[in-house]
């Protein structure tokens, strides 16, 4: 995979800061150690065709973009999904350029004696907010932002930051190459990444329809999961928005 890095179990590593600032997919909220497992604990059943993909958005941070470590609810949080997981038929964890994504992978891929796979094609969507106008609401304009890229509205305006144009070349190189890599495969793949990042890239990959109303008032909080199955012919099939069947 392009910008690929394997990363030694419980390494903790600074990476480069691929994008001035980031941002969550905004009013995400977070979830305890209990919360995680009862979430994990909904699941559909396995199938007994398809490679199972499991998104994760990070635990949580106390957030100063770009980079922040995990705060201690975070720590909690990511150890929590590594029990929850560890039953799980896990055969790779992906993670994102960014320390709160490998800090979160990092229990899982230990507790199933795995290497944590980082590329930058998954980091978060990079947002400069200094870039915004004075007079809006930060919070508020990027939701607007989010809103008109997930109604294929402005696409390839970045509004000071990176578009989503940019945003779907890098998650589609970094997607081909799973496709590639597990499609024939049986077992479970975990990606941790970020809620902006995955709000908006699922929806466009994903075979089964999420509408931009629903991914907008479903925020993946933190270290909720969206499961898919990828199917033998490359298609990814969604079947649950962080504990909600999609049909």
């Amino acid at each position: 995979m392009a910008d690929e890095t394997e990363v030694p179990m419980h390494r903790r590593i600074r990476p480069l800061a691929v994008l001035a600032a980031t941002l969550p997919l905004i009013a995400a909220g977070t979830l305890t150690a209990s919360d995680a497992a009862v979430a994990t604990g909904d699941r559909a059943p396995r199938p007994e065709n398809g490679y199972t993909l499991l998104f994760v958005r990070h635990a949580a941070t106390d957030y100063s973009p770009p980079e922040e470590e995990l705060n201690a609810e975070g720590i909690e949080q990511a150890a929590a999904l590594a029990e929850a997981l560890h039953d799980e038929p896990i055969d790779a964890v992906y993670t994102s350029m960014m320390v709160r994504a490998f800090q979160t992978g990092d229990d899982v891929a230990a507790d199933h004696d795995l290497p944590l796979i980082a590329d930058a094609g998954i980091s978060e969507v990079g947002f400069d907010v200094e870039a915004f106008p004075e007079d809006v609401n930060p919070q508020l304009y990027l939701y607007e932002i989010l809103t008109k890229w997930l109604n294929g509205v402005d696409r390839d305006q970045g509004f000071g930051g990176e578009s989503y144009d940019e945003v779907a070349a890098r998650w589609g190189e970094w997607w081909a190459s799973v496709v590639a890599e597990h499609r024939n495969d049986r077992g479970t793949g975990v990606v941790v990444a970020h809620g902006a990042v995955l709000g908006l890239m699922l929806p466009a990959t994903c075979a089964t329809p999420v509408p931009a109303e629903f991914a907008l008032r479903h925020p993946l909080p933190n270290t909720g999961i969206i499961e898919a199955r990828l199917e033998r012919n490359g298609t990814l099939t969604c079947l649950t928005w962080d504990g909600t069947p999609l049909p």
